[in-house]
């Protein structure tokens, strides 16, 4: 309950802010998506058969396991769908996902994971948001970092299908469109569209994208993609933390920034919980807001005919009715069948 009821505050402090600079990213992109196509292009593309749909993630577990020698080895028997954050972690061992998916409205973070021309040191100075977070240790050399992402997503971005939320910053789109990369566009759901002024029903009528609830992330977004848009049975998650190893320091948790500049940093520690992932048998801790992406992640599962798969090994969803594997025993028994 007490997880909820700071949901509840912090969305009263955010919501409008955020909303207002989701709008505005809106209104620029359904002008620039009449350029391109929608996510409904892949609606009736069967691959059931054959494939199975694996979400890439940008969890910290990421860099703890990596799984990318069996994703080279079974690469025929997956259809990738991962987070803009995920991508340099395949394109560094030319692994080309089938689509990426992006849609935070930040304007100069999340350009960074498709690489920025424009970055510069003071940028660098002005943001820790790489150099504070426990993601990949690469992204905290960061001009390195940013040069091989540029050289990667220069070089493989016309193969690239990316599925672009209309709420992405322009940064974000001018560099797909720079990258020359196939995109695929998607309405964020941001209330009822029952509602007599729905801001959904709104957008909807301005472009006439199909409108996905992206349940919490970007990469519960994946999962949805895969669920509902392709239709998949059978969906693998790496990378899907919702939380942190329990060495990880405070001041390197995603939301640690937001938390003190609104609360404090007198006890902090009181807007972190302690989960006990009884699969793994190991101790993961996590915040409030993976805590309520977690809560709503599991209920859409529990909705779901697919049957998903978490090939994590760490973080805290392991609940019913998501089946907890390790990813080699997942490739072993269930690719092969």
């Amino acid at each position: 309950m007490f997880f909820e009821n700071l949901q509840n505050k912090l969305s009263k402090i955010t919501n409008t802010s955020l909303t207002e600079v989701i709008y505005k990213n809106i209104l620029i992109n359904s002008k620039i998506s009449k350029k391109h196509l929608s996510i409904k292009n892949f609606r009736g593309k069967n691959f059931n058969n054959s494939k199975v749909a694996l979400i890439v993630a940008g969890g910290p577990s990421l860099r703890k396991n990596d799984f990318r020698k069996s994703i080279i080895k079974f690469r025929e028997k997956f259809y990738i769908i991962c987070a803009d954050g995920t991508l340099y972690y395949l394109l560094e061992k030319k692994i080309i996902p089938d689509l990426v998916v992006t849609l935070d409205p930040h304007k100069k973070r999340i350009v960074r994971w498709f690489g920025d021309k424009k970055l510069s040191k003071e940028d660098i100075a002005k943001d820790d948001y790489y150099r504070r977070q426990d993601i990949d240790l690469k992204f905290r050399n960061e001009v390195i970092t940013n040069k091989k992402i540029l050289k990667y997503t220069n070089k493989y971005g016309k193969i690239l299908n990316i599925a672009p939320c209309t709420s992405s910053s322009k940064s974000v789109v001018n560099r797909l469109v720079e990258m020359k990369s196939k995109l695929y566009w998607w309405n964020p759901f941001l209330d009822n569209p029952q509602k007599k002024n729905s801001l959904t029903k709104k957008i909807y009528k301005i472009n006439k994208l199909p409108i996905i609830n992206s349940i919490g992330n970007v990469g519960s977004a994946c999962w949805v993609m895969a669920e509902s848009v392709f239709n998949f049975r059978k969906i693998a998650l790496i990378g899907m933390d919702n939380g942190y190893y329990i060495d990880t320091p405070i001041k390197a948790t995603q939301y640690y920034d937001i938390l003190t500049k609104t609360f404090g940093k007198k006890n902090i520690k009181k807007f972190y919980k302690k989960i006990y992932n009884k699969k793994l048998k190991k101790y993961f801790y996590t915040d409030h807001v993976y805590f309520w992406y977690k809560s709503i992640f599991l209920d859409a599962v529990k909705s779901s005919t697919s049957r998903t798969f978490n090939c994590t090994e760490g973080g805290i969803i392991f609940e019913k009715p998501i089946i907890t594997i390790k990813f080699k025993d997942f490739c072993k028994t269930e690719l092969t069948k």
